[in-house]
């Protein structure tokens, strides 16, 4: 894993870097890299029929100018540090075709990596879905909250750039290779 971060530290400092502009000259080439403005555009469970013992049903609703994800999380087990947190990214590409597996990611303590990922976004995530706290173990149970306003995913300890286009996150829960739960987002990262 920590050769992928260099990897990806490295292209990222040649593009901004290399391809990217002085103060004297304009632009060679367009950085394919940099900070970005996301829009959240679908919202779904990777197998709706399977009974998830973590279901996350989200949607995207428009309301007054903003988009909200809305929905509730039902846990049937104790969500604490024993499950591992995967992520799995595909790209869109110029064809409008899915190139999977370009980015994927394992990491242990999935409650406290996600509380970590979280970052100042802790209260809105805790009332806009239902939570008493974000402290881990989050006890089994049915969570309803208002749903959270997308501009407030901004304020995630999510990376700051990063490179342009069309992304399918698999987001998923797993324990001893038994998978207990899965939501797919599709996200757009555009220039701002």
């Amino acid at each position: 894993m920590k050769h992928n971060t260099f990897c990806s530290m490295l292209i990222q400092l040649i593009f901004t870097v290399g391809l990217g502009s002085s103060a004297n000259s304009k632009p060679l080439l367009s950085s394919p890299i940099g900070p970005y403005k996301f829009l959240v555009k679908q919202v779904f469970n990777c197998n709706p029929t399977q009974d998830n013992k973590i279901q996350h049903n989200y949607y995207i609703s428009h309301r007054a100018n903003s988009k909200m994800l809305l929905g509730n999380t039902t846990i049937d087990v104790l969500f604490d540090d024993t499950f591992f947190l995967e992520m799995n990214m595909a790209l869109k590409d110029s064809f409008g075709k899915w190139k999977e597996n370009v980015f994927m990611h394992t990491t242990p303590n999935a409650c406290s990596s996600i509380k970590k990922l979280i970052g100042n976004a802790a209260n809105a995530f805790m009332h806009g879905f239902g939570l008493k706290n974000l402290n881990c173990p989050i006890p089994p149970g049915v969570y309803i909250g208002n749903g959270i306003n997308e501009s407030e995913l901004k304020e995630t300890n999510v990376p700051k750039t990063f490179f342009y286009g069309t992304y399918k996150f698999h987001v998923q829960y797993s324990r001893n290779n038994e998978k207990f739960g899965c939501q797919v987002y599709i996200i757009e990262f555009k220039r701002p």
